[in-house]
């Protein structure tokens, strides 16, 4: 963890060109922080990055600093109240982030995919089944049911479209619903376990790989 937070000084304290910059989404009345990592070329893919439950954007930083230099626009975004809402709520808040990235001049709106850590995996899984312009999805640590928010019914509403799957074997709900939804998915599905314990988005520092997993998916798909 203190690791991440001195990359994320580092990131955000030295922003330029190649930085993120600091966004708030609209959301009708409301807005939700974001960090938006503009792509270099016009009609580039983007990511949508989603947090775990009380946590937020700045610990997607290892992951849309590599995305951003493959090429990719990426919006990392804060949930209202830190998730600690509903289900529909959630995907409200996903929704504004998916708007604000095809509104964007440089994507190309027809590629975009999410990205979700923990809750966030469950919220996009679930924005995706119901969204069909979301070209792929990636989940790291997911649930079958987080806090109301279940993703075997999304699973199959998501049909067969590609699905990236991260864990950790010792994260056992986690690992269990890693292995349930890999059984279950009819697309091009990508499953990887990794040892110990890390969830969400300290798989990415926790095991380097991971980065490469994402870049190596989106690369295939999107």
């Amino acid at each position: 963890m203190l690791l991440l937070v001195l990359l994320a000084t580092l990131v955000l304290g030295g922003a330029g060109c190649d930085g993120p910059r600091k966004v708030q989404v609209p959301l009708g009345s409301e807005s939700l922080a974001g960090l938006y990592w503009e792509p270099r070329e016009r009609m580039s893919p983007a990511v949508l990055l989603l947090p775990m439950l009380g946590h937020g954007k700045e610990e997607w930083l290892p992951l849309a600093a590599r995305l951003h230099a493959e090429g990719y626009g990426v919006l990392a975004l804060d949930f209202r109240e830190g998730g600690r809402t509903d289900r529909e709520r959630l995907l409200a808040d996903t929704r504004a982030g998916f708007t604000f990235l095809r509104e964007q001049k440089k994507v190309d709106a027809a590629r975009i995919g999410v990205i979700g850590a923990s809750l966030g995996a469950n919220a996009a899984l679930n924005f995706a089944a119901a969204e069909p312009l979301v070209r792929v999805a990636a989940l790291l640590s997911p649930g079958l049911n987080h806090l109301g928010v279940t993703t075997e019914p999304a699973l199959r509403d998501y049909g067969t479209r590609p699905l990236l799957l991260v864990g950790a074997e010792e994260d056992l709900s986690s690992a269990g619903a890693v292995r349930r939804l890999g059984e279950g998915a009819r697309g091009d599905t990508v499953v990887k376990l990794y040892p110990g314990g890390a969830h969400g988005t300290d798989l990415l520092t926790a095991y380097g790989p991971v980065i490469d997993d994402a870049v190596v998916f989106l690369r295939a798909h999107l």
